[in-house]
């Protein structure tokens, strides 16, 4: 039973990176474990632009499950295109959902969901969405 991922209608962030040589599986395209790492470094990117880091000491994230559903291969040299929209939420976390693909051809890559819980790495406890966090957002490159 494969996993099944709707990407929702409203974008609230986009940004880009390119496909590293290091990005690749033995089998030249780009790895799983890479293809996530992409999508973390792009959630990194969001939350920061909202003023949520990733230090203890204040507010943070904690990613609770993921899930990846792979379209097509991309390769060394490509740039990918990194959609993000907000799914599900709650008073203490929300599902981002991720649309990656290749502006070189064009085709979806992948599809993916963070579930992310806030975290008061003060009091160590789950807390309420910080104000912002929901907002739309402009577009970054991350190449």
């Amino acid at each position: 039973m494969r996993i099944e991922i709707e990407y929702p209608e409203k974008t609230v962030f986009s940004c880009q990176t390119r496909v590293r040589i290091t990005d690749l599986s033995a089998s030249g395209h780009v790895g799983f474990d890479s293809l996530v790492a992409i999508v973390n470094d792009a959630s990194a990117q969001f939350f920061e632009q909202r003023g949520i880091r990733r230090k203890p000491g204040r507010i943070g994230t904690i990613y609770a499950d993921l899930a990846v559903v792979y379209k097509s291969e991309s390769f060394f040299g490509e740039v990918l295109r990194i959609d993000m929209a907000i799914g599900e939420t709650s008073d203490k976390g929300v599902d981002l959902m991720f649309r990656i693909h290749s502006t070189h051809s064009g085709k979806i890559v992948a599809l993916a969901k963070i579930g992310v819980l806030f975290f008061d790495y003060e009091s160590h406890q789950v807390t309420l969405i910080p104000e912002g966090v929901l907002e739309s957002a402009s577009e970054q490159t991350i190449l």
